[in-house]
């Protein structure tokens, strides 16, 4: 996840494990064999060498378009989900991710639904702590209900492909009629520069904009109207370690002449792979919103994570706080699920499925 790939040592605790799996593939192995032998004898007469053997071409691109299909489905109860944007204090599943779509291999990849945004590839930048999440694009929501900052949205219908060192996505926002939107679009293009001995470079580009279509029974505020995001940051790896720079900036307008609310956000971050079980992570987190809330953060973040299986780590952070909380419609507002202002240590068990 963070860029390294992690060796376990081998040992006869793997002899089991590998006789099974050898013993599976060879079955699989035997029963795709005969399958082909059937179909190529000619003497099945299933309709699917029936179908093969008469239109051969059709069978070739059925099977292809078979295999290129791809999809995800994930659930979560609360959470910081766009259920609490609909119905507050919702204990209902709620959709995480659920898209479907075509791999191209090389010419890339095509999805559609609540998919993972492509302008995540700018967000990870900054999100490499399990204590607290990036603090940008937090204003998405106020023109899209179903938006969790910019990480997913319902209705969205997205192409990503890797040229070389160019990785890019593009984007399309339909929307739903739980979302209230008109339009939305977005795009990210990241370049990974190898410098050899010196480690890579990574600089990545982001950009987001949404129209509203709201109305007096919209499930968010019916004066917003625009929603834009801009980032520009990059990573920097040498080895075990990995820094990363970003600077955010997200703005809502509305219809009623109510003033802009714009967040201007930039954040540090440093990962340092101590060995196969230990990592180090600090960070820090500068926001400062204009007519909006007029809330603030100034968070600095230390966490330190052991491994202590392949898929269970065990995290340790402490999160010094010195931001302001919000004002908005009476209501104070936040970020992180506490005060601005209000430090707090965090302990955590993580498993990766």
């Amino acid at each position: 996840y963070f860029g390294v790939i992690r060796v376990e040592p081998v040992s006869l605790a793997l002899l089991w494990p590998g006789l099974l799996l050898a013993v599976a593939c060879g079955l699989a192995g035997g029963l795709f064999a005969r399958l082909l032998s059937l179909s190529l004898s000619g003497t099945s007469t299933d309709r699917f060498t029936a179908w093969r053997q008469h239109h051969p071409i059709r069978f070739a691109a059925g099977c292809g378009l078979a295999v290129a299909v791809i999809g995800m489905a994930q659930y979560q109860v609360n959470a910081a989900e766009y259920a609490n944007n609909v119905q507050k204090n919702s204990s209902d599943l709620t959709a995480r991710y659920v898209w479907a779509g075509l791999d191209g291999g090389q010419w890339g990849k095509l999805t559609g639904g609540r998919v993972s945004s492509g302008l995540i590839m700018f967000t990870d930048i900054g999100d490499v702590f399990a204590a607290s999440d990036v603090s940008m694009a937090r204003q998405a929501s106020k023109v899209d209900s179903t938006a969790v900052q910019v990480f997913r949205q319902d209705g969205t219908l997205q192409y990503q492909n890797t040229l070389g060192n160019l990785d890019l996505s593009l984007a399309y926002i339909l929307g739903n009629g739980t979302s209230d939107l008109d339009y939305g679009y977005n795009g990210a293009l990241r370049y990974t520069f190898d410098l050899g001995a010196a480690g890579k470079l990574a600089p990545v580009i982001a950009y987001q904009q949404s129209k509203a279509a709201q109305t007096g029974a919209s499930k968010v505020d019916p004066n917003a109207d625009e929603y834009r995001f801009s980032g520009i940051g990059t990573r920097y790896t040498l080895g075990p370690l990995m820094l990363g720079a970003l600077y955010a900036r997200d703005q809502v307008s509305y219809r009623n002449g109510q003033a802009d609310s714009e967040d201007k956000v930039w954040e540090l971050t440093a990962v340092y792979d101590i060995n196969q079980k230990w990592a180090a992570r600090a960070g820090y987190r500068h926001l400062d919103n204009d007519g909006g809330d007029g809330m603030s953060l100034r968070d600095t973040t230390l966490e330190l994570q052991y491994k202590l299986t392949p898929r269970s780590s065990l995290y340790s952070a402490y999160v010094f706080r010195d931001g302001e909380d919000g004002l908005a419609d009476n209501t104070i507002t936040s970020f992180g699920g506490s005060s601005n202002s209000e430090s707090f240590y965090h302990l955590g068990l993580r498993y990766e499925f």
